[in-house]
Formats: C-alpha cells, sequence, structure tokens
C-alpha cells in the first residue's frame, strides 16, 4: 500500500488583496476618464479654431476681390448693418426672390466692405465651408436653423467686418469671428436681437471670439447705382455690358443723330417750343399732284390718327438725349417724353425760345451737345469710373445695380443707403446729383 505525502497548497492572493488592488485600478480609471471630456473639449477647440483660421483667409481674399461672384457665398445666410443705436438694416437671402439671390455675393461683398465711418456695425450669419460634409448638411440653413438638437455639432458663426482706411498705409481689414450658433442664440436672433447686441452684450455673447488682421493697399470705393448717374449717363451704361470693349465708331452707331426731316416712317417732322418747355411735334403729311410729292401740310397730333404707317416722334429711350432746334445754338435736355404720345414732350434747363407755332422748326436729337465731341464725353465719364481706356478704345466699366440692396431695410421700411460727400468718391469724380451709397468694393 502506497500511501502518499499530501502536498502543501501555494499562498494566493487574499480578499482583501483583491479588493485594495481593484481599488487602485479603479481609482486610476476614474482619473483617465475624468480628463477625457477635456481632451475631447480641447480636440473641438482645435479643430474649431482651425476652421476659424481657413475661414479668416478666405474672407481676406473675397472682400480683396472687388466683389467677384463667388457661389460659396451663398452660404452667408443674413447681412446686418448698424448705423446708429436702433437703425439697424437686415436682409435674409432666404427671403429674396430668384434674381435678388442671384446678386447675393457680389452684395454681400459690397456691404462687408464698407467704410467703418460711414457703416460702424456690419455683422453677417454664415456657415463654415471648412467644416465636415456633416456640419455642412446639417448646419446653417436659413429658415430650418442652425444647430443640431443640442447645438453642438454644426458650425456656424456670425463674422463682423472692421474697415479702416489709414490714409497713405492704405486699409486696416480686421474680422471679428464669433461662435459657435446654438440653440439659445439662433432664438434670440429669430426673436429680433441683432447680431450686434449678441456679440458686444456681456450676457448674450458668443462662447468664443478671435479676431484676425491686415493691413492692405485697397481703399472702399463708393460702388456706383444707376442713382448716381443723370440720365444720359444712364443712358450711356445701359447701352453697354460691364467689360465691353468699343470705339467711338461703335458708339456713333449706337447712338444715332436723329434729323426730323430725315423722315424715319415717310413722315417728315418739325416741332412747336413754349416758353414753359413744352414740345408739340408737327406730322408732315405730303401734298401729292400727280403721283409726285410738292409739299407737305403740317399736321398737329391731333390730326394724324389715320396716317399709315405712322410711327412715334419720340420714346423713352429719348429721355436724357439732348433736342437741338434749327436755328438756336442751344441744347435742351429732354426731361420726359408722353408714352401715350410721343409727339409731346417736355425740356428742361429753362431759357426756352418758343417757336413759330403755325409750322414748327427742324429740329435734330443727338446724344452729344452740340460743341461736343464723343472724346469729351468718354473723358467725363473716365472720371467717374464709368469707362475706362483711350487711343480710341474703351472699355464699359460696371454699375451697381442688385435687387437684393432694396431687400435690406431697417423696423421702418426704409431701404439702406448712406448720404456721402463728394470727397468719399475721389480720385473719381463725384455724382453731380444724388450720392446715395448703399455699397463699396475693395479696390
Amino acid at each position: 500500500m502506497n500511501i502518499g505525502r499530501q502536498r502543501q497548497g501555494e499562498p494566493g492572493f487574499t480578499i482583501p488583496e483583491v479588493a485594495l488592488a481593484v481599488g487602485i485600478v479603479a481609482f486610476g480609471l476614474v482619473a483617465v476618464f475624468s480628463i477625457l471630456p477635456f481632451g475631447l473639449t480641447a480636440q473641438k477647440d482645435n479643430r474649431e479654431e482651425t476652421i476659424i483660421r481657413y475661414e479668416a483667409e478666405y474672407w481676406f481674399a473675397v472682400l480683396q476681390s472687388g466683389g467677384q461672384s463667388l457661389e460659396a457665398l451663398d452660404r452667408v445666410e443674413t447681412v446686418e448693418l448698424g448705423l446708429g443705436i436702433g437703425d439697424v438694416y437686415r436682409v435674409n437671402r432666404f427671403d429674396l426672390d430668384e434674381s435678388g439671390q442671384a446678386a447675393w455675393p457680389v452684395d454681400v461683398c459690397g456691404w462687408l466692405s464698407a467704410p467703418d465711418n460711414r457703416v460702424p456695425a456690419k455683422y453677417a450669419l454664415v456657415s463654415s465651408i471648412n467644416g465636415s460634409l456633416f456640419d455642412r448638411l446639417n448646419g446653417a440653413r436659413g429658415k430650418q436653423g442652425h444647430y443640431l438638437p443640442g447645438g453642438e455639432f454644426a458650425f456656424g458663426y456670425i463674422l463682423e467686418t472692421r474697415i479702416k482706411p489709414e490714409g497713405d498705409k492704405g486699409t486696416r481689414l480686421s474680422l471679428t469671428f464669433h461662435w459657435p450658433i446654438s440653440e439659445d442664440v439662433e432664438q434670440s436672433l429669430q426673436a429680433g436681437q441683432s447680431m450686434a447686441g449678441l456679440a458686444t452684450n456681456a450676457s448674450t455673447r458668443l462662447a468664443n471670439q478671435k479676431t484676425f488682421s491686415i493691413l492692405t493697399t485697397q481703399r472702399p470705393r463708393p460702388a456706383l447705382s444707376y442713382l448716381n448717374l443723370d440720365s444720359r449717363q444712364q443712358k450711356f451704361m445701359h447701352a453697354g455690358l460691364a467689360g465691353e470693349i468699343v470705339s467711338i465708331g461703335d458708339l456713333k452707331a449706337r447712338f444715332p443723330v436723329r434729323h426730323s426731316l430725315k423722315a424715319w416712317d415717310g413722315y417728315p417732322r418739325r416741332l412747336v417750343l413754349n416758353a414753359q418747355g413744352g414740345v408739340t411735334v408737327l406730322t408732315g403729311v405730303p401734298i401729292v399732284e400727280n403721283g409726285v410729292t410738292t409739299g407737305y401740310e403740317w399736321k398737329k397730333p391731333g390730326e394724324i390718327a389715320n396716317l399709315p404707317n405712322l410711327r412715334e416722334a419720340m420714346g423713352w429711350e429719348d429721355q436724357g438725349l439732348f433736342l437741338q432746334v434749327a436755328g438756336q445754338q442751344v441744347d435742351y435736355p429732354i426731361a420726359r417724353v408722353n408714352l401715350n404720345n410721343g409727339h409731346f414732350a417736355s425740356l428742361s434747363g429753362g431759357g426756352y425760345v418758343p417757336t413759330v407755332p403755325a409750322i414748327g422748326e427742324p429740329y435734330r436729337i443727338s446724344f452729344l451737345r452740340l460743341a461736343e465731341t464723343w472724346e469729351d464725353v468718354l473723358s467725363d465719364f473716365q472720371r467717374f469710373g464709368l469707362v475706362e481706356g483711350s487711343g480710341g478704345s474703351y472699355r464699359y466699366g460696371s454699375v451697381y445695380d442688385s435687387p437684393a440692396s432694396r431687400g435690406m431695410t431697417n423696423a421702418a421700411g426704409n431701404v439702406f443707403g448712406v448720404m456721402l460727400d463728394a470727397a468719399d468718391y475721389w480720385p473719381a469724380q463725384s455724382p453731380s446729383t444724388n450720392r446715395t451709397c448703399s455699397a463699396w468694393f475693395l479696390e
């Protein structure tokens, strides 16, 4: 019978030792987990800082582009301009019609490039172009809101611009970004709170803000609109496209001199001018004898209703041109043509020399004054910035004419516009009639 020795058991961990080890591990995990949110927050902040830096580079380039139509600016939903306390103008891209939305990118540049001494507050509500695809699909989307539930992931911001001319140095261009757009911020904006109020009020200020600044050699130039042009300048600009190159021969063909005795519809014309500047055009009805025209009987407008092929003597397109009466060395600006009967018109300028009522006088309608040449006109238009060039070749400039600008209104419904001084247009010549400006571009 084999009798073996019973093997002694090896000692193991006791329950207190295991409990102590688990406690140490748990303590370490608690410490790790406690700093994990800080790491995630730091990662999120770094990501946002990187996006903001890219956005700053983009906006510096956009504002210095002189108002190019960039499709990426459609992500700007709202622009807000402040002229003083309580005088806030705002327009939302999604409230505009199709034509207004098409011009939106140029308008955004024009509004945000205004000098601080004319428009102190300039803000835009923007969704980031540099965020993730998820952000771009679910971020700033107009009337649907700028935030996802909880307001943590979609990335949008409020952009504030500062444009400060610094004399011969150029212009100080500063961009301040305020973010993120949370649900509370969105609701405040929908309730009528201004972006300026949200950005500057300590109780409503957005969590983060960062400012970038550069000095550029460009200067904010007022954009000419048709409001700033007289009738003749408007007519000239409507006759060409921005950037189109024309010669003086081209312009002569577009603005031909029309002589009243050279019948364009088979009937020569004369006019009767009274002392108040009223014009009545007489129509020459041929006197035919044996198939030969021997003269004309001059009829008043009410006596020519049944004449075949008769056309109007003047039309709306003649407004702003000059009427020159035979025997008078005077240029009469055509102020208004009766659109119901183009044989009646009124002049402006005063000093009218009445004609003989019975037979009237021949006349001509011309874009140029009597002692004026096309070289004179184009030299004058160059000082306004309407054209550029010389040596017989000229390039059409551009006129700021946007439907969206009429949507920029304040609480009273007034359309945004600032009355400028002549010095604001230097070195260009300032408009002579209306110096209201609603957009500026860095040039």
